[in-house]
């Protein structure tokens, strides 16, 4: 294994004890150990600090929603977007992105927001993952073939 290469294991090793110490936290915990966990994989991954918190912070909220603490999530909403303006836009991109190709479709506005987004910020690798998402486009109702209107065109 080179050196690279055992970085990038570091590095997964590191995500992964994050997300793990966001599940562990439960949907009502502060995050303290996963906010402390996010800034060292910042100072040692090479992220940018806002983005890495901001993404806690989501990931959090979206826990807390999910098991129905509503406040919580609010909270957690909130305090994300003390990491940044520039932060929490690039996590509902991630998210959106993550989420469109997880379907394999999102609605044409969504699709091309995300393809302006990556070409002002200048992020070729997520303009490539977005333009390989389908468009869905208005009016189509069956989102497992979102491309039918566009071909009967």
């Amino acid at each position: 294994m080179t050196v690279e290469g055992a970085g990038q294991d570091y590095l997964t090793r590191q995500i992964g004890a994050l997300l793990a110490a966001i599940r562990e936290e439960g949907p009502v915990g502060e995050g303290r150990r996963s906010f402390r966990l996010a800034g060292h994989l910042a100072a040692e991954g090479g992220f940018h600090l806002g983005d890495i918190l901001a993404a806690t912070a989501h990931l959090l909220a979206v826990h807390a929603w999910n098991n129905g603490y509503l406040a919580a999530a609010e909270v957690l909403t909130r305090r994300m977007r003390d990491f940044g303006a520039e932060s929490v836009e690039l996590v509902q991109h991630l998210v959106r992105l993550e989420t469109g190709s997880e379907q394999g479709w999102l609605p044409r506005d969504d699709r091309e927001a995300l393809i302006d987004y990556a070409r002002r910020v200048q992020r070729p690798d997520i303009e490539q993952r977005a333009r390989a998402i389908a468009p869905l486009l208005p009016d189509v109702s069956d989102p497992e073939s979102p491309d039918r209107m566009a071909s009967e065109s």
